[in-house]
């Protein structure tokens, strides 16, 4: 048997004007994208190829579904318009459905159903002419019938959230991510939990997440991929999307934290991450001195004069070195951008991406290969938390870090 999942209808111009840059498809449920829980609910039927339509093509969502290899079918991730009419549809991809029987999964649904025999024990015809509803129909010999399951829907914002802990609190037929569940906490890989921190299941926690000291997670949080919950956060039936990082000592009930900012999905009514204060307290203000800053400069100064001989000694060397993998393994083409730094036109280490010229990044001291959404959190977590200590350790760890590139990072 054959299915094709068209999860649009017209009901969703929420999901454009709140993720303008996520498709109803790659919509983050509950730690994982809408489709791959459609994909989970029509896989375990015995389908064994799948087309999935989506009116906003998502490339990096076709990359991670693939082929359908995971599921152990054939899978089709097509860009399509917004279809309704059934009849239509069957017609435009007449050369998938054959002539056997196909599924129709209509509209932003997750169908409820124990087998495949409690979903097809009880069909109804539908006949010429009738209203076609969201749900689930399947197509048999040239007549249409609906499956009269039991639906989670989410036409609105708040169906969306809701959805979220529905899964969480009872998965039923689909299956919740994580790299590993234990007593109702769900957690992918690289998860850092400081001392202090309360969690109370059901949470599901996402890869690369840290959660600072004396966190509170309660009645249900989902949490996606490279966050950082800074200290002291109150989080209650929250959902807090990919790259995103949250200040200290905030608390949040009911809310969805996305895009750059807090959504309220009762209301529909939203604020900027900075209104908010999330990102704010970062700078001295009039009449206040920036010690650490003052610090920043001062080491700065510190390492141009310190290595001013040794550069200048190295000039003949740098010459013959300017082009290949040595010339950065030794860091001989950061050492100007020190003086801009003492020429207060940059900063020794980069924050928040506020600066064009500066000599190293909180990320360098990690890791070389983070990528640009990763690295952008990285600022802020270091924007929030700079102090001379930190400044330091920056800066050797990144110095020492450009020492063992691989070449295909040159």
């Amino acid at each position: 048997m054959k299915a094709i999942i068209n999860p649009y209808n017209h009901t969703l111009k929420w999901c454009e004007e709140f993720f303008p840059d996520r498709s109803i498809c790659s919509l983050p449920v509950a730690g994982k994208e809408f489709a791959e829980y459609q994909i989970d609910s029509v896989s375990i039927l015995g389908v064994d190829e799948i087309t999935l339509l989506d009116y906003n093509y998502d490339s990096a969502l076709k990359r991670k579904l693939g082929r359908g290899d995971r599921w152990s079918l054939v899978l089709h991730y097509l860009g399509s318009g917004i279809r309704r009419d059934i009849p239509q549809l069957l017609d435009e991809h007449r050369g998938f459905a054959g002539e056997g029987e196909v599924l129709l999964v209509m509209g932003p649904v997750l169908p409820e159903f124990e087998s495949r025999e409690a979903l097809f024990g009880n069909l109804e015809e539908i006949q010429p002419g009738e209203k076609r509803r969201d749900g689930v129909y399947l197509f048999r010999e040239g007549r249409l019938f609906r499956c009269p399951a039991p639906l989670r829907s989410m036409r609105t914002l708040n169906q969306y959230f809701e959805l979220n802990f529905q899964l969480l609190n009872t998965p039923r037929n689909q299956v919740l991510p994580g790299y590993r569940a234990e007593n109702g906490v769900h957690t992918g890989l690289n998860v850092v939990i400081m001392p202090g921190c309360e969690i109370k299941p059901p949470v599901v926690l996402g890869d690369n997440i840290c959660l600072e000291r004396d966190c509170r997670l309660e009645g249900g949080v989902v949490i996606g991929h490279d966050v950082i919950i800074d200290s002291g956060n109150v989080l209650r039936r929250c959902v807090v999307f990919d790259h995103t990082y949250i200040g200290k000592n905030m608390e949040f009930s009911d809310k969805i934290v996305a895009s750059g900012r807090i959504i309220d999905p009762v209301s529909e009514a939203s604020v900027d991450l900075e209104e908010a204060g999330i990102s704010s307290g970062l700078d001295g203000g009039w009449g206040k001195i920036d010690w650490t800053g003052a610090f920043e400069y001062l080491f700065s100064l510190f390492l141009a004069v310190l290595f001013l001989i040794p550069y200048a000694a190295t000039l003949p060397v740098q010459f013959l070195l300017r082009r290949t993998r040595w010339f950065v393994k030794c860091s001989f083409d950061l050492y100007p951008k020190l003086w801009l730094v003492v020429r207060h036109r940059g900063s020794l280490i980069r924050r928040s991406g506020r600066n064009e010229d500066f000599v190293f990044c909180f990320s360098d001291s990690f890791s070389m290969r983070r990528d640009a959404l990763q690295q952008k959190l990285d600022d802020r977590y270091y924007y929030h938390h700079r102090n001379p200590l930190l400044i330091v350790r920056t800066a050797a760890k990144a110095f020492v870090n450009r020492m063992f590139l691989s070449d295909d990072m040159l």
